[in-house]
């Protein structure tokens, strides 16, 4: 992202939303906590052209391990770099424009039943094409999952934490939610948080489910979750009355009503679907870095 000047009342996370409609400045005073203001949104995308396109990256661009799950966070990445306001959170009842645009992401170091599970948040610019996106989360990947005997900063904090008692824990997560609500956290939790983080996206397809409406965490500042399906054949009515088939992937969204309106959200997924219906925009970066024009 590029850089602005802080002025008073930003933080290092955050530019304050300076120019908001009134109603959008009442909202957070209204429902206090991401989960009193979650709006939930369920699509489904045909992806019969998207497996053959999966299948054309694998070959034509060394790319042995791409599959539909960066096309989706592509695909998101793009709508937030598109859509700013998405980029937004708000804390203490007042809003931000996000200053970085990261997503947080669950996987298992294994496939085992007891394999433990490990987060990464790899950070995107706006530039980034499908390609940049496959990199930085198959490094992230590498780095911070495949390597099954080393922890990650996330792993190691959650492993102390559990060695203290729990009024300790109790006292350190009260005193960091006090600095956080305050703009005052240390930058170094917040890079290890996958509670704050511009959107959270699970794949829970890859584990043979159906998604889920995951709620939205009180701590941190995500406004966006977003959980993939796995791969589904459903009847299609012809206009003649004919039965077809086909398939296709759920996806479904919690959000944050909080941050922007309904109209806003309704343009963005259907840009959503539009890159994921034509994936080769992903491949160019954008034509044009909108800023949020409230900050």
């Amino acid at each position: 992202m590029e850089p602005k000047r802080r002025r008073f009342g930003d933080r290092k996370d955050g530019w304050r939303l300076r120019h908001t409609q009134s109603v959008f400045a009442v909202m957070p005073h209204l429902m206090k906590r991401r989960s009193d203001a979650q709006v939930f949104f369920d699509e489904e995308i045909d992806i019969e052209y998207l497996e053959k396109y999966v299948r054309a990256m694998r070959k034509e661009h060394d790319m042995p391990n791409f599959s539909l799950y960066h096309v989706f966070i592509a695909a998101v990445v793009r709508m937030f770099v598109l859509r700013p306001r998405l980029n937004r959170f708000v804390m203490n009842g007042k809003t931000f424009a996000r200053n970085r645009l990261t997503s947080s992401m669950t996987a298992k170091r294994s496939m085992s039943k007891d394999a433990e599970e490990a987060t990464i948040k790899p950070q995107f610019e706006k530039a980034d094409t499908i390609f940049d996106v496959y990199r930085r989360v198959n490094d992230a990947m590498e780095k911070e999952v495949k390597t099954t005997d080393v922890e990650n900063s996330t792993d190691i904090a959650a492993r102390i934490l559990n060695t203290l008692p729990a009024f300790l824990v109790r006292a350190f997560v009260n005193f960091i939610i006090f600095m956080d609500h305050r703009g005052l956290m240390n930058k170094f939790i917040n890079d290890i948080s996958p509670f704050h983080t511009s959107f959270y996206i699970t794949d829970v397809g890859s584990i043979g489910i159906q998604p889920i409406y995951h709620h939205l965490y009180d701590f941190g500042t995500t406004s966006v979750f977003v959980a993939i399906g796995k791969k589904t054949i459903v009847p299609v009515a012809g206009a003649d009355g004919t039965i077809s088939t086909k398939k296709v992937v759920r996806i479904k969204l919690v959000l944050d009503e909080r941050i922007c309106d309904g109209h806003y959200y309704a343009e963005s997924f259907r840009m959503l679907r539009r890159l994921l219906k034509h994936p080769e925009q992903l491949e160019v970066p954008p034509t044009e870095f909108p800023e949020d024009e409230w900050i």
